[in-house]
C-alpha cells in the first residue's frame, strides 16, 4: 500500500491497513519518522471532503486490531502470487 498521509500534528504517515467496519472506513497509521508512532483513524466525509479522526477508544482499536490483522495478511498473500 502506497498511501500516505499528514495529520493536523503536521507529522506524515503512511496507511498500512485500510478496512471497512460498520459502515466506516477505519485506517492504521505508521509515522515515517517514528515506526513506534501509531494512530488508528476513521475517514470521515464533511462538505465534499475527507477528514482522518483519531480513534482513542482503546475498546474500539482492540476490537478493530485483528480486522487490520486479517486484511493486511491478504495483501501480503496476494502480492506473492
Amino acid at each position: 500500500m502506497d498511501d500516505y498521509i499528514t495529520l493536523s500534528d503536521k507529522k506524515r504517515y503512511v496507511v498500512c491497513s485500510k478496512i471497512q467496519y460498520e459502515d466506516n472506513k477505519y485506517l492504521y497509521l505508521i509515522n515515517l519518522a517514528d515506526y513506534k508512532d501509531v494512530k488508528f483513524g476513521v475517514e470521515k466525509l464533511k462538505s465534499d471532503k475527507i477528514f482522518i479522526t483519531e480513534i482513542e477508544d482503546e475498546e474500539l482499536i482492540r476490537h478493530l486490531l485483528p480486522l487490520f490483522y486479517s486484511e493486511a495478511k491478504n495483501i501480503i498473500n496476494e502480492e506473492e502470487f
